[in-house]
């Protein structure tokens, strides 16, 4: 079992708990009327957007086609150090042209970049399907979600953007709501946004969901800034 394999199972065995816990509160609160610990509308939603991960990592892995029935040709990939990109080639009404578009992500839609006529388009690909069906990335505001909440889990999940040429690997976590971003070489963990972890994205790149304890960096080096923090 891969690394990853193993980050959804545990995920979706602490959903699994999670909503165990949340049934007996529920019986307790109709036999006591006594009041959940934690309001059960949050944990609901909580633990939906964790298993949209999962979903996601494993339609990624499952899809097996590359044309969709719409006869549009799409070939999507994710370079290393920028977001990911698509070309798509849509045939014309004439049937003899096709119009080629250059997108990018940026974080929340595909951004056309650059849209050429082409003709005498010729398509080789193998006979039977090898690659996953291109799909749209999580959203950088889908994968906030998938972390919030996660701080108090004896490993919490991580938002990682690769190292680069010039830049260490790239944390973030949640840290009772609020995000923190920290990279490897850093002597100080500094507060994010949304908008800013965009930006980290056209940069570097869309950044992976992973378990802290893969990553460069600890629990300890997102609460403790200073010596007068400890």
């Amino acid at each position: 079992m891969t690394d990853t394999h193993q980050l959804e199972l545990e995920t979706l065995r602490e959903i699994d708990a999670r909503f165990h816990r949340l049934f007996e509160a529920i019986a307790e609160d109709s036999e006591s009327e006594s009041t959940p610990t934690e309001d059960p509308l949050t944990t609901l939603r909580r633990a939906r957007s964790q298993i949209d991960a999962a979903l996601f990592a494993h339609q990624h892995r499952t899809s097996g086609t590359t044309v969709p029935e719409s006869g549009s040709c799409i070939l999507e990939w994710d370079p290393s150090g920028s977001p990911p990109r698509r070309l798509i080639l849509d045939p014309d009404s004439d049937g003899d042209s096709w119009t080629l578009r250059e997108l990018e992500w940026t974080g929340t839609e595909w951004q056309v970049w650059g849209r050429t006529r082409v003709d005498d388009v010729a398509i080789r690909a193998p006979a039977a399907p090898r690659y996953p069906t291109p799909i749209d990335p999580p959203t950088i505001g889908t994968l906030i979600e998938w972390i919030r909440g996660g701080w108090t889990y004896p490993d919490p999940p991580a938002l990682v953007f690769d190292a680069t040429s010039t830049t260490e690997q790239g944390v973030v976590v949640a840290v009772n709501g609020e995000l923190r971003y920290r990279e490897g070489d850093s002597e100080r963990w500094q507060t994010v946004t949304q908008d800013e972890l965009t930006e980290q994205l056209q940069q570097r790149g869309q950044p992976t969901l992973q378990s802290l304890s893969k990553t460069t960096l600890t629990r300890t080096q997102f609460t403790i800034n200073s010596p007068r923090d400890r």
